[in-house]
């Protein structure tokens, strides 16, 4: 545990191996983070039981997260400690819901391209697009899924799942879909999503770096262009050349950006949203600067969710303790 967290805090899950010289994308930096699930106050859940699971397509639901939740990992370690029926240990929270998919089939018409005149060999010599009968098929997906905090039954997640699929088929030549893929493809879908809901994730993403020398003075150019050509071959290099750059040039849009997806990449948080925040304020376009502070806010977020999540740990170690020890 105690690993996992000083991992974090030096850089995010596997920074050693950015730090050493790599053959990387050309004019990229590799980014490895850890991002936050997108529902807030569940991250000192640790423990969650699989409830019932109402509706005709429930209990596929319940297995699909069931496996999706059993199979995060962060830094290699399970995150969630997942307790299918009954046990003898209390879970922190339990998950319910219902699922249900419906199949709807009625008469359409449509337009298909037929031949309309044969030749005496019964070769087609015209073809037209023409109004046929066919059947459409509506397959609705809907799911309703509750995470209830078991100490005192408080609901802390609760959201639907929807899917929907349309298919027409006109003509025997045509047919519909494996209506029972299309099904497991949505439970599988919907399972997948809590999962992005409950839990972080881990990510790795190629950056580009900023390339425009516009402005730079000769000398800084030619470092800056030598740093970009680098980072093929040992992005810590790269990062070293425009630091130097930095120290002995004015205020530059790239030099700040490239260094602030340094500073990103070493896991320096607080300087990344520095740095990309002083390349906001210089001249130039800010898409990728806003993408860039959002990206580094979401990683700082995740960083505060594991805080809690084992500051919860540490207190009840605590706790226990001290009850051995009277």
């Amino acid at each position: 545990m105690n690993q996992i967290l000083s991992l974090i805090k030096a850089g995010s899950v596997g920074l050693t191996a950015l730090c050493l010289a790599t053959t990387a994308q050309a004019e990229t930096l590799q980014i490895d983070g850890l991002y936050p699930a997108r529902v807030d106050n569940i991250a000192e859940i640790k423990s969650i039981a699989i409830d019932r699971f109402g509706g005709d397509d429930g209990i596929a639901l319940a297995f699909a997260i069931e496996d999706k939740l059993s199979d995060v990992k962060i830094d290699g370690a399970s995150y969630f400690k997942i307790m299918a029926g009954r046990s003898a240990i209390q879970p922190e929270a339990t998950l319910s819901g219902t699922a249900t998919a419906g199949i709807e089939e009625f008469p359409t018409t449509g337009y298909r391209d037929r031949c309309v005149k044969r030749d005496d060999k019964g070769k087609c010599k015209k073809r037209k697009s023409i109004e046929v009968s066919c059947l459409k098929r509506v397959i609705d997906f809907q799911a309703q899924i509750r995470l209830s905090r078991f100490r005192d039954g408080q609901t802390i997640y609760s959201e639907r799942k929807s899917n929907g699929h349309e298919q027409t088929v006109c003509g025997r030549k045509e047919s519909f879909s494996s209506s029972e893929a299309i099904i497991r493809g949505m439970i599988s879908s919907a399972a997948y999503s809590v999962r992005r809901d409950l839990a972080p994730i881990e990510r790795q993403q190629k950056i580009r770096v900023f390339e425009s020398r516009k402005a730079m003075d000769k000398a800084t150019a030619n470092l800056f262009k030598a740093a970009v050509k680098m980072t093929k071959t040992d992005e810590r290099e790269a990062c070293r050349m425009w630091d130097q750059a930095a120290m002995n040039s004015a205020p530059h849009r790239s030099i700040a950006f490239n260094r602030a997806l340094c500073a990103e990449q070493e896991g320096a948080l607080e300087k990344a949203v520095t740095l990309y925040s002083q390349a906001g304020q210089l001249a130039g376009g800010k898409t990728e600067i806003s993408q860039a502070i959002r990206r580094v806010e979401d990683r700082q977020r995740a960083m505060d969710d594991w805080d809690i999540r084992y500051a919860s740990t540490e207190m009840m170690s605590e706790a226990l303790a001290t009850a051995e020890a009277d």
